[in-house]
């Protein structure tokens, strides 16, 4: 008698879908946007901020995706969609969102059958990848799903984390990232360099960075310098007690 499993399979078919979060490198990849009103618009904005070669097909097209037709931002098929579509089988991702909700069944069954990755506007289910809501600052990314239960509550947590996490994130991680490679640089033992990032998370520099009076190319080369002379636990402590009389020192010129 085979052992009852308790790992994370055990009952699968009997609860609601698991999505697996991933963020995908689009750029350059071919994305097949099926629809032209605006929530096709929509999925073909954030395509070409992730830098993918976006085709649309639609007979018609909202004002802003006709503009970045005539930039030649996009490609675009004028014409219903129609099974067996070249661009679809070379597609990368595909997006059904056209106000049809027979037609988005009919992409998303084409486009599994080849083997494809496919949303649904209207069906989270009935695709192979949903879309959550994002909010980006920079290198940072947070996504939200609720699953396709509730998008609009999705859409409220996003605007809550808007302030939680605000613009000062975007320079304060592109100032970690180099922080990181100079210690990657001068620092070979990789525990070492892993107890010099954490302590790093300690100083108080998103406040320096909110505070909007950070004369950011002068303290950016002093902290790179002060980290490639002395990258010990000793003097990341030190740079964190500068940090914090220069956040002293200038509440108390409030």
């Amino acid at each position: 008698m085979a052992a009852k499993s308790n790992g994370p399979a055990a009952g699968r078919k009997d609860r609601a879908k698991i999505w697996y979060p991933v963020l995908l490198d689009l750029e350059d990849k071919p994305c097949l946007v099926v629809g032209g009103g605006r929530v096709a618009e929509r999925k073909t904005c954030t395509l070409m901020e992730a830098g993918a070669s976006v085709t649309v097909v639609s007979p018609r097209l909202t004002p802003q995706l006709e503009a970045w037709a005539e930039q030649g931002l996009i490609r675009t098929r004028r014409e219903e969609y129609t099974a067996g579509l070249p661009v679809l089988a070379q597609a990368f991702l595909v997006f059904a969102a056209t106000g049809d909700a027979e037609v988005n069944a009919q992409v998303c069954a084409e486009a599994e059958a080849l083997g494809k990755l496919v949303n649904s506007a209207d069906d989270a289910e009935a695709g192979g990848f949903i879309v959550p809501a994002t909010l980006r600052r920079g290198r940072l990314t947070l996504a939200v799903s609720t699953a396709g239960a509730s998008p609009s509550l999705a859409a409220k947590v996003r605007r809550q984390l808007e302030d939680m996490f605000g613009e000062e994130y975007a320079p304060y991680l592109e100032l970690m990232h180099e922080l990181r490679m100079t210690v990657q640089t001068v620092v070979s033992d990789t525990s070492e360099r892993q107890e010099l990032f954490r302590a790093m998370l300690e100083w108080k520099l998103l406040p320096l960075f909110k505070s909007g009076r950070l004369p950011y190319d002068h303290f950016r080369s002093e902290l790179l310098r002060r980290v490639a002379e002395d990258p010990t636990i000793d003097g990341i402590c030190s740079i964190g007690d500068w940090l914090l009389s220069l956040q002293n020192a200038w509440n108390g010129h409030e």
